[in-house]
């Protein structure tokens, strides 16, 4: 199935955006990514969401299919972020969510806002809390990135979140990584001292002020943003749930077959009305 795109302008920026919609789906999903990645990365939660929901996603200015039309570069921050999300939302009118990974805080503070078509939230691979295992890779990514050793950079994802992908995504993550620009390592750092600023009071507030069903997925072996670290997020929800993805690292469904049976069941079963499931099938 192929997507429909469009490029939307929203203040200084032109976003491209891709749509894949079928007449007899009434629910619709946006996808967030994680940091530096592009649609690309949601290839599986197209091919099994695409029947019972309409599916929404979009590269940030610096990103993907949106640089192009974004050449005079400048920093992208989080509120940029956000106001992009909650432009997207409000044109597209998506009922739910989803995000992976880094892309989970610029979710949250877009629900936090309560946006009126959203009803249902999902966010995979992520935590409120930088564990030792995560500041030990974001202080070595920064490291590197800002000795200009964008190799070792690319490396270090692999060894380190990105160890249980196959080989040929990581062949992938490394050629994608070790090739980009002066102005996207720019990005990357400065995403990375936004992270390192965050604290507990931060990330508590944002969840004290989402009041919809949200759903946390971590994986089993994801020593990164891992499922015990997630939990307490219960402590200042009015309606989040958990589920783990078992043997499976901080990329879910791209690791392997059985993730993303697994997952493709879990964001279903969450999702998709039954009776919109009843008719589809």
């Amino acid at each position: 199935m192929r997507a429909d795109t469009d490029i939307v302008s929203i203040d200084k920026y032109r976003i491209h955006v891709e749509l894949y919609q079928q007449p007899h789906n009434t629910e619709s999903i946006i996808m967030v990514n994680g940091a530096l990645a592009t649609t690309a990365s949601f290839t599986n939660c197209v091919k099994y969401l695409r029947e019972g929901m309409n599916v929404i996603l979009f590269d940030l200015p610096f990103a993907g299919q949106s640089k192009a039309y974004n050449p005079s570069g400048g920093i992208i921050d989080k509120e940029d972020e956000v106001n992009i999300l909650l432009a997207l939302i409000e044109r597209f009118k998506p009922t739910s969510l989803l995000s992976v990974s880094w892309g989970g805080y610029a979710a949250m503070m877009a629900l936090s806002q309560s946006p009126n078509s959203i009803k249902k939230a999902v966010l995979a691979s992520f935590s409120i809390q930088l564990n030792d295992a995560m500041l030990r890779y974001v202080h070595g990514a920064r490291h590197y990135i800002q000795q200009g050793d964008t190799k070792t950079a690319a490396n270090l994802l692999n060894e380190e979140v990105g160890k249980y992908l196959p080989r040929l995504l990581k062949h992938i993550n490394y050629r994608h990584l070790s090739r980009l620009d002066q102005h996207e390592l720019q990005q990357v750092c400065f995403h990375i001292e936004q992270i390192l600023s965050l604290d507990d009071t931060d990330y508590e507030r944002l969840l004290g002020n989402i009041n919809i069903p949200t759903l946390f997925v971590n994986g089993a072996l994801d020593e990164y943003t891992t499922p015990e670290d997630i939990v307490i997020a219960k402590d200042h929800m009015q309606q989040c749930t958990f589920e783990v993805v078992p043997n499976t690292g901080h990329f879910l469904d791209l690791e392997h077959a059985d993730a993303r049976q697994t997952m493709e069941r879990v964001l279903r079963d969450f999702l998709i009305p039954a009776e919109q499931k009843t008719q589809v099938a």
